[in-house]
């Protein structure tokens, strides 16, 4: 089965990391500049039950972007990821110690509704291949800078309170928003909707619009439309609530 999974990845620019891993990313960006829409992350399940402390080695690979003339890295992080997930499925106490946050963050079978509010529309990056083998891979993928993300993020958490109302779409942007900020500020941060897009046939695909009905709850919420906002929170989850039912689909 193809892994239907989201993912949320941060890239920080090669001056973020410290000496020698500053060293050790500039020549892996020299070797190869990978930037996938697949992510080969390893299953929580491969802990051991007794693992009860994060991993002291991890994989020294990472994703790489070009972009503005800079590079940017997006280290996978797999052994630390999967032992988080596994931490927190165990409801272990280890899972509220985690350490440094990992660049990429997982969702399966939907797109958590705070993770389209740092981006817009004009953001998103389409390819619709997939199907001859030689073709584009088939993806859907939005990317922003960190700037401008902790702007939107912290237009959310401003206008979810002043609404005081409990149908804000944006969930919890405030907890992203300080997720986000343990990064580098001139980071980019990429959402890649990764295997959900095999869930969906091209024109599906092509006329989803959650980060603009997002944006348009937010300017509603703003306006006091509340009646606008809860219309579009009801889209959304609408749209991702027939995607999630594919998960006990057989």
């Amino acid at each position: 089965m193809l892994p239907y999974t989201a993912y949320l990845r941060v890239y920080e620019p090669l001056e973020a990391f410290p000496e020698p891993e500053r060293s050790w990313w500039t020549a892996h960006a020299e070797r190869r500049e990978q930037v996938g829409h697949a992510d080969p992350g390893l299953p929580a399940a491969s802990w051991p039950r007794g693992m009860r402390r994060p991993p002291a080695h991890d994989t020294q690979s990472a994703y790489v972007r070009r972009f503005s003339d800079r590079t940017y890295i997006c280290p996978w992080k797999r052994r630390l990821r999967s032992w988080e997930a596994f931490s927190a499925a165990q409801r272990t106490p280890a899972a509220a110690a985690a350490p440094a946050d990992p660049h990429i963050r997982e969702s399966n079978w939907h797109v958590p509704f705070p993770w389209f509010v740092p981006f817009v529309r004009e953001e998103r990056t389409l390819e619709l291949g997939g199907k001859p083998a030689t073709a584009p891979p088939r993806a859907l993928v939005y990317l922003t800078t960190m700037a401008r993300a902790g702007q939107r993020l912290a237009r959310a958490t401003i206008a979810g309170e002043r609404a005081m109302t409990d149908v804000s779409p944006f969930g919890d942007a405030q907890s992203l928003q300080e997720e986000l900020s343990a990064f580098h500020p001139q980071s980019l941060v990429e959402l890649d909707y990764g295997g959900l897009v095999h869930l969906m046939d091209d024109d599906t695909l092509t006329a989803d619009d959650s980060v603009g009905e997002c944006a348009v709850a937010l300017v509603a919420l703003e306006r006091g439309e509340l009646e606008l906002a809860v219309a579009m929170q009801l889209r959304l989850r609408t749209r991702w609530r027939a995607i999630r039912a594919l998960q006990s689909a057989n």
